[in-house]
């Protein structure tokens, strides 16, 4: 028996209260229940998924939990944590996901918490150095949001791209680009961008970058995942 429209719809509804966006909470069914869609849920499967989103919503507290992420740093820790789950390098790309990091990192549950400006700059270092080492970003050596909590659109396009080129050197590595990716890897990441994008980088807002780094986010795993190395 397939899930009942009242069961997706509560599903739908308690996802978005746990500030799940539509990847998170297709990554959580697919744990849950094996499938990444709400329609392809049995009532069983669906009953378990509305059973442990109930269940996060009781261990957050409230419903609002992770709200106020505003600041230039959760902006930015948000941004790295995102790079991280699109590198592989974590399974739940969540904020509470980020939190609970920050929470290891600073003893703190929230960066409303972070009294310090050291402490806000510990958190992102960290992040950096993590996606750094074990997803082999190299970071541009311009960082102007140290001294001010800021960065400017080409600061974070460079870091942006920095990621999606590591993204590409791990799928040349996984054996999951194309074939000529091996001999020219970045002429075949450029043609990869296009084809997603729909114009090449020098044209790019910075939400195509997002869109890019999505795709190959996709992939990757799948490539990850098909090799057991997934995180």
């Amino acid at each position: 028996m397939s899930a009942t429209a009242p069961q997706i719809a509560a599903i739908h509804t308690l996802a978005k209260k746990a500030g799940m966006d539509d990847d998170v909470r297709r990554d959580f069914m697919e744990r849950e229940a094996g499938v990444r869609s709400s329609k392809a849920l049995s009532a069983g499967g669906a009953a378990r998924v509305i059973d442990k989103l109930k269940a996060l919503s009781l261990e957050a507290g409230v419903a609002g939990a992770v709200a106020g992420l505003t600041s230039p740093a959760a902006k930015k820790m948000r941004a790295l944590w995102i790079a991280a789950y699109d590198l592989g390098l974590v399974r739940d790309r969540s904020d509470r996901a980020m939190l609970s990091f920050l929470e290891r990192q600073c003893g703190v549950s929230h960066t409303r918490f972070l009294r310090e400006p050291g402490q806000a700059t510990s958190a992102i270092e960290a992040l950096k150095s993590w996606l750094k080492r074990d997803g082999k970003v190299a970071w541009p050596a311009r960082e102007s949001w140290k001294k001010d909590g800021k960065a400017d659109g080409d600061e974070i396009a460079a870091s942006k791209r920095a990621v999606i080129d590591a993204q590409w050197m791990m799928l040349v590595t996984a054996g999951a680009a194309p074939v000529a990716a091996i001999a020219s890897p970045l002429a075949e990441l450029d043609n990869f961008a296009v084809k997603i994008a729909g114009r090449r980088w020098g044209d790019f807002d910075l939400n195509h970058y997002d869109t890019v780094q999505k795709a190959l986010g996709r992939k990757l795993r799948a490539a990850l995942a098909k090799t057991g190395a997934a995180a």
